[in-house]
């Protein structure tokens, strides 16, 4: 599966999940994980996707209460950092 030319959200997509492929690869990762991380980045390709296009964006996950590991944090901030500047 390849992407158009000029495609920067798959792209940086395709890049994400080959980065959790190989750490999964490594890491020995249960088969439950994968596909819950799977599911969980098709949802937000699907996101960025609709975004993009002016689709309707779906508030799956909506009301989780679930607290980050704290290099997930330190990425989110990084990205809100980056989005704020824009």
């Amino acid at each position: 599966m390849t992407a158009p030319p000029n495609d920067e959200l798959a792209e940086l997509f395709r890049d994400v999940v080959l980065v959790l492929g190989g750490v999964f690869a490594v890491r020995k990762t249960d088969d439950e994980t994968v596909c819950q991380v799977a599911r969980g980045l098709d949802r937000a390709y699907r996101r960025a996707r609709e975004k993009r296009t002016g689709g309707a964006i779906s508030a799956a996950g909506a009301g989780t209460t679930l607290t980050p590991h704290p290099a997930i944090t330190g990425l989110l901030r990084l990205i809100d950092s980056e989005e704020a500047t824009r």
